[in-house]
């Protein structure tokens, strides 16, 4: 049992320093540094990398190694498109099945996001970002709505976290989101999907703004 809890632990903790970050996307991952710096032996952090592959974070090249995973344009164009697919789709079964509830929470996320931006907290407020839309696909009570979102959360919150890591961007950021609650107070579905087209599509959405050019494919922050 003390294996698996800590095969876990290593796992949860590699995962979260992908998404906080502290692994860049594209950077080579070393064992030998997770080694010494969680303190473990091998086995668990293999099959901590064996499942984040399987996650799609890290990505294992032969002779080569492990690395962060990227995201090309393409790449990012789809998996916006795609979220938003899941998130308008699932929101509307959420906001039909079960409003009062999520107004409520919508709400709440809100000013802990507001605090967060005050306290100049930015690591805080993105979190909380990830929590906001999760919120809005959790009520929906389809799990097949849900699994789906949670198929790409990491990978979202990771992109998240380098693309909207400014002050500008959640300037922006907290706007849109009140506005979706808002709008889910004054029980307009419809201008929530508009709402939330307008925050994740690219031709909209914040994270497109942030970059300049392209290198190798890959997309390079301005």
């Amino acid at each position: 049992m003390g294996k698996v809890l800590l095969k876990d632990l290593i796992y949860t903790k590699i995962k979260q320093m992908i998404i906080d970050g502290s692994f860049a996307m594209g950077e080579k991952i070393s064992e030998r540094s997770l080694e010494q710096s969680l303190d473990a032996n091998k086995a668990p952090i293999r099959d901590a990398l064996k499942r984040l592959q399987a996650e799609g974070l890290v990505v294992r090249k032969a002779k080569s190694g492990t690395y962060v995973f990227s995201l090309s344009a393409q790449e990012l164009l789809d998996l916006l498109h795609f979220r938003f697919v899941i998130e308008s789709q699932s929101t509307i079964l959420s906001f039909t099945n079960n409003h009062e509830k999520l107004q409520d929470e919508i709400e709440k996320i809100i000013l802990k996001m507001r605090l967060a931006l005050t306290l100049n907290d930015g690591n805080e407020y993105l979190r909380l970002d990830s929590v906001f839309h999760e919120a809005l696909v959790k009520q929906c009570n389809n799990n097949y709505f849900v699994q789906s979102f949670e198929r790409i959360g990491a990978i979202m919150d990771t992109a998240r976290n380098f693309l909207g890591n400014n002050l500008e961007h959640m300037q922006k950021s907290i706007i849109d989101h009140q506005n979706i609650s808002t709008a889910i107070k004054d029980n307009n579905i419809g201008r929530v999907v508009e709402l939330l087209r307008e925050h994740i599509l690219p031709d909209f959405g914040a994270y497109w703004k942030n970059f300049d050019k392209i290198e190798n494919g890959k997309l390079i922050q301005n």
